[in-house]
Parts: C-alpha cells; structure tokens; sequence
C-alpha cells in the first residue's frame, strides 16, 4: 500500500530569485520511520531535508543531511514554517510552534511576506589569540588581520576581519579543514556600505559536504548579539557572500531571545507515492 505525502523545494533565507539555501520540505500525514527519513534525504540530495509533522497544536520536525540526522537546522525551520503557511494549514496570523529535539521555536508570517523565528540566543566561547590565528590560516586569511573570533556551541571556529573585500578573495585550505577540530570555519566583517547590510560572512564547512554554505542561519544566534554589542544596534542585517547568496535579518533581544528572519521562494510543489517498506539502511 503506498502512503502520499506532500513535499516541496524552497529556497530558504533568500533575498533574490535562486538565493538562500535550498531546503526539501516533506509535510507527513502521519509518522514515518526513521530510515525511510534518512533514505529520502539521501534520494532528494538537498543539503537538508525536514519532515513536519502535526501534534496537538503545535509541529514536530526532524532533520537530514544526505548523511545523517541533525537535531536542529535553522534554515530548515525557515523552509518548513514557509510551507506550513504555503499549504493553508495555518493562516498567515496564526504562530506556529515549531517543535524539534534541540527546543521549541516560535515562527511568525509578517505583513512583508517574512518568515520570522524566535528561538534562544546560543552562548559562543571567544577565542584566544593562538586559536584565533590558527583559525585564520585555515581561511587562508594573511597573517595579523583577524581582530577576534568566538566558537560557536556547533563547533564552528568564527573569524573577524574589518575589510569586506578580504572575504570575497577567500579560498580555504579545504585539506587541513578536514583535519581541524572545529566543524568548519566563518569569516564575518562589517559591512561600511551604506543601505546594504550590516555585517556580511562566508562560512566553509566541509566536514559535512559542504565547501561553502550557501546562507548560514544558526551561527547568528552566537554571531548576532556580538556584532549588535559592537554597533550599539538591536536590529541587524547579515548578507551572505556566497555564490547564492542570502540575507538574515536578526532582533536581539536583552531576555536572551532572538528573532531570526527572512524571505523564503518556492521553486517545486509534487507529491511522492512511497511504498509500505520494511528494514532498510539507517545511518
């Protein structure tokens, strides 16, 4: 017997047409196992793939890389609320409560089409000088221009610079990347163009096959509330300055929560017939 389910492909946290991350969203009528979740994952090939599913009032999500499953994905949540809104199961005034297995997230349609996401700011450790250049060589960063750095709680080694322009030239040393001990390495930088954003980065993460990511959306949590400290702002801008591209928009708050939101574009709207199957290869 074959179960129906929706699925749809949305670019996440995007800012212009073929922007932000593309996200393969899978909305279940009712739960499906685990392995056939990865095997899916594995089939789409998305960079992530999420699968909502509805409980009482609120949606449980769970989340996969074609190589395994992470508790929480930010871009992922992005996608997902979009489609929850995009299907007609809530009304665009309705908040959503985004359930998954690194705590609830609070997702909101705003008036200008945004998807907004509420969630708690994530403590960062700074980095100590030696770490810090370290860090900086693995980017490939010439010598004595990092400012300062923070990891974040995924393990991914942040390094700051002042010029802008330094980041568009980047090229990591992807070999000695995979050897580090972080999970992969950002480069941030204050924007100083006027009307354009408020900070910019580029963030490589090969260790989970992926050279460069195409918009960030976690690392805010930890990058945000130190680029608002430095500007003196609540409400900033993050652009991507990835091939794709993406934009962030982040409010944050002095209760320890921030806001987290962007646009988000559909590209591809089906439904698949999976068979009823047993066994399987799990990750």
């Amino acid at each position: 017997m074959s179960q129906i389910h929706k699925v749809l492909l949305a670019d996440a946290l995007a800012d212009a047409p073929f922007s932000g991350a593309p996200t393969t969203v899978v909305y279940l009528g009712e739960p499906m196992e685990r392995f056939k979740m990865a095997s899916l994952a594995t089939e789409f090939g998305t960079l992530e793939t999420v699968y909502i599913y509805p409980h009482s009032k609120s949606f449980l999500l769970r989340f996969f890389t074609p190589n395994t499953e992470l508790k929480v994905g930010i871009n992922a949540c992005h996608a997902a609320a979009f489609v929850v809104y995009e299907l007609g199961i809530r009304p665009p005034s309705e908040p959503l409560s985004l359930l998954t297995q690194a705590g609830e997230i609070t997702a909101r349609h705003l008036n200008d089409g945004d998807i907004a996401m509420e969630m708690d700011q994530a403590p960062h450790q700074p980095l100590e000088k030696g770490s810090l250049d370290g860090y900086a060589a693995l980017a490939r960063l010439p010598p004595g221009l990092a400012g300062w750095g923070l990891k974040t709680p995924g393990d991914l080694a942040v390094v700051a610079v002042e010029d802008r322009e330094l980041l568009k030239r980047l090229s990591p040393d992807i070999p000695e990347l995979l050897k580090a001990d972080v999970n992969g390495v950002a480069v941030t930088a204050p924007s100083r163009l006027a009307g354009d954003c408020d900070y910019c980065l580029r963030c490589f993460r090969p260790k989970q096959g992926q050279i460069e990511e195409h918009v960030s959306g976690s690392i805010h949590r930890s990058l945000a509330p130190r680029w608002a400290r430095l500007l003196q702002k609540k409400t900033l801008t993050a652009r991507q300055l990835s091939r794709r591209g993406g934009l962030v928009k982040a409010e944050v708050r002095d209760d320890g929560r921030i806001v987290l939101q962007g646009k988000a574009r559909l590209i591809l709207r089906s439904d698949i017939s999976l068979e009823s199957v047993t066994g399987g290869r799990p990750f």
